[in-house]
């Protein structure tokens, strides 16, 4: 069985190639636990940290780049799209986003549709599809994005479903909520504050925190967002049903209560290490986002949120022991 990761030397995408390299297997396309042979990682640099595996193939390039994604599409069972352009880029650079976003997810899909192998894709959407604002998000919310990464990923959204309408593909897309804590370096991501006052502190390092403490952010933390990517992408389809794209649940905190969860594991020096300076771009764009998400049709299928800031705070320094305080 193939397996193929673009944006795998990504947080997300590393973090599930690890996973999948010790699992060893996933559902082929008749649904059936068959083992991986070969995992092919596609980015724009090669990964850190994955194990040394006569499994894995690295290619370089873009997620828009015809030539790298036909070398590591050739063959796939089963490919997971997280290449993209994050939500600052996109919004940055309209022409990037919709280079990388639409046309990328575009041309691997007309790739994999060529082939008739109807491989299973798993597609990693946002919540920045809806753009309600504090409003309560379910699974019949309507999409209106205030951004354009969100206006990016529901077209990607409606492709993904309609190649899987036609037979082209087996596909399904999987609308984020912000995952945290992220290990690495900041990033363009507009939530990638939410992060950073948790892993920057747990370092010993100061960070500045551009929202309010009282600004609130639905979160999923990376075990469970990889636990569950799992489980959709081993989904039947008929289990699934339509349509392809789903909401998962997360967690609403603030700011306050992840700082508080930090303070609990760490002590008050940890948390003397964020101060605060509002950046009103940012602060705006969050509160573009869904804070209160309703996942009834993912948690009827087994995917649960976290518990709470203290869960997610503790998912980070499992993996991530802290300095010293």
């Amino acid at each position: 069985m193939k397996v193929v990761i673009t944006g795998g030397a990504g947080f997300i995408g590393s973090r599930l190639a690890r996973t999948l390299l010790e699992q060893g297997q996933l559902a082929n396309q008749a649904g059936v636990q068959t083992q991986i042979d070969k995992l092919v990682i596609l980015d724009q640099f090669a990964p850190e940290h994955l194990p040394d595996d006569p499994r894995v193939e690295i290619v370089i390039g873009q997620a828009n780049d015809s030539a790298a994604l036909q070398q590591a599409l050739k063959g796939a069972d089963s490919v997971f799209h997280f290449a993209s352009v994050v939500s600052g880029g996109a919004e940055a650079d309209l022409h990037l986003g919709l280079s990388v976003n639409l046309d990328g997810t575009r041309m691997l899909l007309d790739i994999l549709a060529a082939e008739e192998r109807k491989p299973r894709l798993v597609f990693a959407s946002s919540g920045a599809v809806y753009g309600v604002g504090a409003e309560r998000v379910t699974d019949a919310t309507p999409t209106h994005p205030k951004s354009s990464y969100g206006v990016q990923k529901l077209c990607c959204e409606l492709l993904v479903g309609d190649y899987s309408r036609k037979g082209l593909i087996d596909g399904r897309a999987m609308r984020f909520p912000t995952i945290a804590v992220r290990p690495g370096k900041p990033n363009l991501a507009n939530s990638s504050f939410i992060s950073n006052i948790v892993r920057e502190p747990a370092a010993g390092r100061t960070t500045i925190c551009p929202v309010p403490e009282d600004t609130e952010i639905s979160l999923m933390s990376p075990g469970r967002l990889i636990a569950s990517i799992i489980k959709v992408h081993d989904l039947d389809a008929g289990a699934l049903g339509w349509p392809r794209t789903l909401l998962l649940p997360a967690v609403k905190v603030s700011v306050r209560q992840m700082l508080e969860a930090l303070e609990a594991e760490l002590g008050p020096k940890a948390r003397a290490l964020v101060s605060f300076t509002q950046d009103a771009g940012i602060h705006t764009m969050v509160q573009s986002w869904p804070v209160d998400i309703v996942a009834q049709r993912a948690e009827a299928l087994g995917i649960a949120a976290d518990a709470n800031a203290l869960e997610i705070v503790q998912d980070y320094l499992s993996e991530h022991p802290p300095a010293a305080f």
